[in-house]
């Protein structure tokens, strides 16, 4: 091991415990979102509020985390002389000491791995609200008995009014 990969070990040793911390973060997020379609599906209020409140407690440390290890890639990068201030976990993987390229390749999968599945989570979790919106739109459409374009505003006591906004409302005193 020549002198330049030994002044890189320990920075790249504090690379792999950012990884590893980061990796677990977005797990917790995954597994979250998980949950929260659950909670969406079964329309248990309760539980999604508390998924948003753990999900609003994620995200700053995962911002953390992030920011944790791209302060690593920058100073292995710095050390390394490359050209990017902050060098992707890709360009350091040939820059990695042999006892740490094996775990570099595989955090940076499991990272990989972990964004896309958040990504599909919170697709599926638009869907599933967006969907549950229609829904209720449509109701409030039948109960009014109006078509959807329609622009009716049903005030205090019943009494039905044009309104130019272009939305259809029931008011709490009907």
């Amino acid at each position: 091991m020549n002198m330049y990969q030994t002044n890189l070990e320990g920075p790249f040793q504090e690379l792999i415990l950012c990884l590893a911390h980061e990796v677990q973060l977005y797990n917790d997020l995954g597994e979250l979102l998980v949950a929260k379609q659950s909670n969406i599906i079964k329309g248990d209020v309760e539980s999604l509020q508390n998924n948003v409140h753990e999900e609003q407690r994620l995200i700053p440390k995962i911002r953390t985390a992030t920011r944790a290890r791209e302060l690593r890639a920058a100073t292995i990068g710095a050390v390394s002389k490359l050209r990017s201030k902050t060098p992707s976990l890709k360009e350091l993987i040939d820059l990695t000491p042999s006892p740490f390229s094996k775990q570099l390749i595989e955090f940076r999968e499991q990272l990989i791995l972990r964004l896309d599945q958040i990504a599909h989570a919170n697709r599926e979790n638009e869907f599933l609200l967006n969907s549950s919106l229609e829904l209720v739109r449509g109701l409030v459409q039948v109960l009014l008995g109006k078509a959807e374009n329609e622009n009716v505003h049903y005030g205090g006591h019943g009494q039905m009014s044009e309104d130019l906004t272009g939305n259809a409302r029931v008011d709490c005193q009907v």
